[in-house]
């Protein structure tokens, strides 16, 4: 949920090629703008990086009885008889990075309405900075393990992993890679990410939407939610609950009930950052895996503007043998070391971030 803030618009000509346009950016459907009592006077879909502002121009047919500008859910303006042309400025700074819908309804004084609507991309003003990993040591991993959550807790590494008819919760030894105690999910169910808070282990299903709660100590199921939508990464931020679904939003959850309480959407200078897949949350930052890709993202929890991408192509090289894909971020917040695997990796690594 975006907590919207009602903004001013000030009448001032910003020159149209200061806004750049991305060709990877979904054009809407032709419309025959002649038709239109209102229509804007520039192009399809529209970027621009955050805390600039964007230009607006837009031309109104004689003798409408009002127009009605809205960006998102929010309301900006309303002219009452208007006059035939408008340039008006919308400050981003006012607004999270995203994707908006710009629309104005021109009504006549029949009450006939028609409307005019632009996509347009917020993305970020911040360019993410380049990492690169080395390592520091490795160790066994259970290649029947397809690895959706990894997490250290109290000084115990937990997995959760997938498949149906495969998918488990477990506590691992790290040193050899043997399960010490683990719950198993009916084979209807397609494990995905977990995360602890507590004595609670939270683990999320692919497309069941369905959560559920254990014991951390005893592995023994204590409660379960149901959620809109795919579940695929999971971890906590100590007060809530934050999962990704494989799109670029990141949603924060209540604990208790599972209930959504707030969205960020990922972004970096170029666009939305979709299908990511494992969390962590390490010092105030989310770390993401993105699936098939060879990189962890780090994310601003509070603006979803993407800071850094690590180039995990080390570990990748090294570990993946014969397994899957890059998956699971664990970072050990006692020892302060950070440990990542794959899916059906023969091997778990520790890590620094260079």
């Amino acid at each position: 949920m975006r907590n919207w803030k009602l903004i001013s618009i000030v009448g001032i000509l910003i020159l149209l090629g200061g806004i750049t346009v991305y060709n990877n950016f979904k054009p809407r459907e032709t419309v025959d703008y002649t038709e239109l009592q209102a229509s804007f006077a520039f192009g399809p879909n529209l970027a621009i990086a955050h805390g600039n502002k964007i230009p607006i121009e837009f031309n109104v047919v004689k003798g409408m009885k009002s127009v009605v500008m809205t960006f998102g859910d929010t309301v900006l303006n309303t002219w009452n008889n208007p006059k035939m042309n408008y340039k008006i400025n919308i400050d981003t700074r006012f607004f999270e990075v995203g994707t908006y819908q710009l629309s104005i309804v021109a009504t006549d004084n029949e009450g006939n309405a028609t409307t005019d609507t632009r996509g347009i991309q917020i993305v970020s003003d911040i360019s993410p900075e380049p990492r690169t990993i080395a390592i520091v040591a490795n160790f066994p991993h259970n290649t029947k393990s397809y690895t959706q959550g990894l997490e250290w807790n109290a000084g115990v590494l937990y997995e959760g992993t997938g498949q149906r008819g495969q998918s488990e919760v477990s506590s691992v030894n790290l040193n050899t890679g043997a399960t010490l105690s683990r719950m198993g999910l009916d084979a209807t169910y397609f494990g995905e990410g977990i995360t602890i808070m507590g004595d609670k282990l939270f683990q999320i299903t692919w497309q069941e939407q369905r959560a559920f709660v254990y014991n951390k100590n005893t592995m023994q199921v204590i409660n379960d939610f149901n959620y809109f939508g795919e579940g695929w990464g999971l971890c906590n931020d100590g007060k809530n609950i934050i999962m990704s679904d494989g799109t670029e939003t990141i949603t924060f959850r209540d604990s208790s009930n599972f209930q959504a309480l707030r969205t960020i959407h990922v972004y970096d200078n170029v666009g939305p950052r979709n299908m990511l897949n494992e969390l962590e949350y390490i010092n105030g930052k989310i770390y993401a895996n993105v699936w098939q890709q060879n990189f962890i993202l780090v994310i601003d929890p509070l603006t979803g503007k993407v800071l850094e991408q690590i180039d995990c192509d080390l570990a990748v090289n090294e570990g993946k043998s014969t397994g899957d894909v890059l998956n699971g971020i664990a970072y050990n917040s006692a020892t302060k070391k950070l440990y990542i695997t794959g899916k059906y990796w023969p091997k778990m690594f520790e890590v620094v971030v260079k």
